[in-house]
Order: C-alpha cells, then structure tokens, then sequence
C-alpha cells in the first residue's frame, strides 16, 4: 500500500510539474499532447486508487456490521 500511495503522489507532483510548463509554453506541440495525455492517465489513476479504496471500506464496514456479537 505503501508503493501505491507513493506512486500517486509522485504521479501528481510531476504532474503539476508538467503542467506548469505547459502552461508557461515551454513546451512544443508534441511535448504538449503526451504531457495532456499524461496527465489524463494519472487521474484516472488516483481516481480508481481512490474507488478501490471506498470500496474495500465499504465492505469492510459491511463485514464488520453483518459478523454476529
């Protein structure tokens, strides 16, 4: 779990980071798409990272309510 949270973070600090040059324009065209497409696959990355999350919460939740006293 560990690995994965540091990925995503990573995954978002270079983002951010890309995206500034972006958006500063020091990038060409082509630097441009495969930072846009970067960026796209990183969040939907942390966004299935984030609903694996929910889920595994859920059922635990659902366990933990359905187990016998």
């Amino acid at each position: 779990m560990k690995l994965v949270l540091i990925c995503a973070t990573l995954f978002i600090f270079f983002s951010l980071l890309l995206n500034g040059a972006r958006r500063r324009g020091k990038l060409g065209e082509t630097a441009n798409r495969a930072v846009t497409g970067l960026a796209n696959s990183m969040r939907i990355f942390v966004f299935g990272l984030l609903l694996f999350v929910a889920i595994v919460c859920v059922a635990m939740a659902w366990h933990l309510l359905q187990s016998p006293a």
